[in-house]
């Protein structure tokens, strides 16, 4: 008989075995999407998608989506500091 264990850690094992760790990571991404770009951007933008590492975003208008073509690299980055590197490989920008 296995000894208890926690809640968190039987979850982490679950969503391991069941290959849902990377859907609920790219669901954490598309969710916290204004925690990561910042109120600002967030309120001219929405997460949409996050498939094969390309992350689609809505944004208001061109002159946003110009905007956020040129900082792309580094939102990108953030992205990978706090979700891992490679799980966000590009942004496409579409208005």
């Amino acid at each position: 008989m296995r000894a208890p264990q926690s809640i968190g850690k039987a979850l982490a094992e679950m969503l391991d075995h069941f290959k849902l760790d990377e859907k609920a990571r790219h669901y954490e991404i598309i969710t916290r999407w204004p925690e990561i770009v910042g109120e600002k951007i967030a309120q001219s933008t929405q997460a949409e998608k996050l498939d094969r590492g390309i992350l689609t975003v809505k944004v208001t208008n061109a002159v946003w989506k110009y905007e956020l073509t040129m900082r792309s690299k580094e939102i990108v980055r953030k992205i990978a500091q706090e979700y891992g590197d490679g799980i966000v490989k590009e942004i496409r920008w579409r208005v």
